[in-house]
């Protein structure tokens, strides 16, 4: 496994900031002691002790960046989640201490001249700090801010204060229907990178729609539904590089999964290749990536994968486990 800083972080503030979304305010007891750096689109790791289980989840860093005292986070709950939200909506406290990872970015925000963010719901949370750094570095920008009902959307009055050109447009499907996506990005070309973070329909429209058009397309995934295809394929051996144990990977099942049969702990969160917790060395062989974290250029380094969805080209991987 990839190794990182852990920080004992205190819950300074706990706001609703909608019916279905809480912020939280972390920094440290010692409010003299300085948070990491970090750029637009990173996140970081909490780690939730429930009554259930130790659970890891991420989740986008939406405060100032300048401010390296303190970190803003914001929590949608999912009724259908696994309890890593419900837990953070219904039971944490301030005064609360959480073992917090440090910021990671696999959303980076590469200051284009011209950009356009779409942001569906709670995918506003990794846009608004490259909003920010658009309206500082003066570039050529638009946000699509997209929610459900009027009362979904968050940071709005912050928005409105950084919208002094009209480029911000609120849209809500309850009053207005659905939003023509294609009628509006038809007017964009290759000049143009759209950054985009919302909900699996409209991050596969986009990807649908960028196929046939010129304008760049990056996008963050919060989770995705993961297939029998997506986990499945020829089986392999991995051997543990730090033990010398050799494992045997069906082919019905994922690393993770023959990891955790034969015993082997290992931390891992969406398991559905999406949030870089599981990320792994590969010290030899050839990994076959099927994750959502790493960029093309990281893809053809083979130097790490992420073990919960990502499976061999090679007959056999050795990992750094």
């Amino acid at each position: 496994m990839t190794h990182e800083a852990i920080m004992k972080l205190k819950v300074i503030d706990k706001q609703q900031l909608s019916p279905r979304v809480v912020g939280l305010i972390l920094g440290y007891e010692n409010a003299v002691q300085m948070l990491p750096e970090w750029d637009a689109g990173a996140h970081i790791q909490l780690t939730l002790n429930t009554s259930e289980e130790v659970c890891f989840r991420q989740y986008s860093l939406c405060g100032l960046r300048h401010d390296l005292q303190t970190w803003q986070i914001a929590i949608l709950k999912e009724q259908a989640g696994r309890g890593g939200s419900q837990f953070i909506h219904e039971q944490l406290q301030v005064g609360d201490v959480l073992d917090v990872g440090e910021p990671k970015n696999h959303f980076s925000f590469k200051k284009d001249p011209h950009c356009i963010f779409i942001a569906g719901g709670i995918g506003i949370t990794p846009i608004i700090a490259m909003v920010r750094e658009a309206v500082q570095q003066n570039l050529d920008w638009r946000l699509i801010y997209l929610a459900q009902q009027d009362s979904d959307f968050i940071f709005k009055q912050e928005l409105s204060q950084l919208d002094q050109s009209d480029r911000i447009y609120f849209h809500c499907s309850d009053e207005k229907g659905f939003f023509d996506l294609e009628q509006y990005l038809n007017q964009f070309d290759a000049k143009t990178t759209i950054y985009s973070c919302g909900p699996k329909g409209l991050l596969d429209a986009l990807e649908k729609l960028q196929q046939k058009s010129q304008w760049k397309l990056v996008i963050e995934r919060f989770a995705v539904e993961v297939s029998d295809e997506l986990k499945t394929g020829k089986s392999f051996d991995i051997t543990l590089q730090k033990s010398g144990k050799r494992i045997h990977v069906l082919e019905t099942e994922t690393i993770l999964d023959a990891l955790k049969r034969e015993g082997v702990k290992v931390i891992c969160s969406c398991q559905s290749g999406t949030c870089g917790t599981c990320e792994t060395v590969v010290i030899s062989g050839i990994p076959e990536h099927r994750d959502f974290v790493l960029s093309e250029e990281e893809r053809e380094l083979n130097e790490t994968m992420m073990i919960c969805v990502s499976r061999a080209i090679s007959s056999e991987l050795v990992l750094d486990l």
